[in-house]
C-alpha cells in the first residue's frame, strides 16, 4: 500500500514562447491579443495574463509547440470576433466541444502566432 503524498507543486509560474522578432511579437500579443506587458529587456519581453507570467524570447530556434489556451468564459464569440478584426486567423472554431454540462457549454478555437506557436481560445458559455 502506498502512502498519499500532498501535492508538491503549487502552480505554473511562467510559460516561455520563442519568437523570431520581438517587436512583431509585441504587436501580436499586446496589440492584437490584448495581453498585458510587464517589462522588456534585451531579447526578452515579459507579459502577464491573469496570474500567469509569459516570457517571450527572441530566438532563431523553432517554437517548442506546446499550446497555450487563453480563457474567456462567457465571451468566446465576442473575443473571437475581436481577434479576427485584429487580423487573427482561426485554424478552427471556436466550436462547441461540450453541448451541456451543469448549465454550461464548452468552446475551443485554435490559432497560431506568426512563428507557429499554437494558441487556443477556451471558454464556458451559459446554455
Amino acid at each position: 500500500m502506498t502512502q498519499a503524498i500532498a501535492p508538491i507543486l503549487d502552480s505554473i509560474g511562467q510559460l516561455e514562447i520563442r519568437v523570431g522578432d520581438l517587436e512583431e511579437a509585441r504587436a501580436f500579443y499586446v496589440d492584437a491579443l490584448g495581453v498585458e506587458m510587464d517589462s522588456s529587456f534585451g531579447q526578452t519581453m515579459m507579459l502577464r495574463c491573469g496570474d500567469l507570467s509569459i516570457m517571450v524570447q527572441e530566438s532563431t530556434t523553432r517554437p517548442i509547440g506546446c499550446p497555450i489556451y487563453f480563457r474567456v468564459d462567457g465571451r468566446v464569440h465576442e473575443v473571437a470576433e475581436h481577434l479576427k478584426a485584429n487580423g487573427i486567423h482561426f485554424k478552427s472554431g471556436p466550436s462547441c466541444i461540450v453541448e451541456e454540462f451543469m448549465g454550461k457549454s464548452s468552446w475551443l478555437g485554435f490559432f497560431e502566432d506568426p512563428w507557429g506557436n499554437p494558441l487556443g481560445l477556451m471558454g464556458d458559455m451559459p446554455v
